[in-house]
């Protein structure tokens, strides 16, 4: 048995590595007012917070049983621009 005969004999059976046939593009063209099909009217933006934050936030939710983080921020970011203008 030669050095590399093994790797012949595991890859018996088995469908040779190749280029596979390209399958159609699934790209969806964005719709008439920049939204692309199915996207809602409503964006969202990523926000970065410091992970212990986040983390000790959840905790404080949870403990009190009260609503979801996402709601918490909403409600916080809207009463700080309410309060600005």
């Amino acid at each position: 048995m030669a050095r590399f005969d093994y790797l012949k004999e595991a890859g018996k059976g088995k469908k040779k590595a190749g280029k596979s046939p390209k399958k159609p593009s699934t790209t969806v063209a964005p719709e008439p007012d920049g939204r692309r099909k199915g996207e809602t009217a409503e964006r969202v933006e990523a926000v970065y917070v410091r992970k212990e934050t986040v983390r000790a936030v959840w905790r404080e939710v949870k403990r009190g049983g009260g609503e979801s983080v996402s709601e918490l921020v909403e409600d916080l970011l809207l009463r700080w621009l309410r309060e600005r203008a």
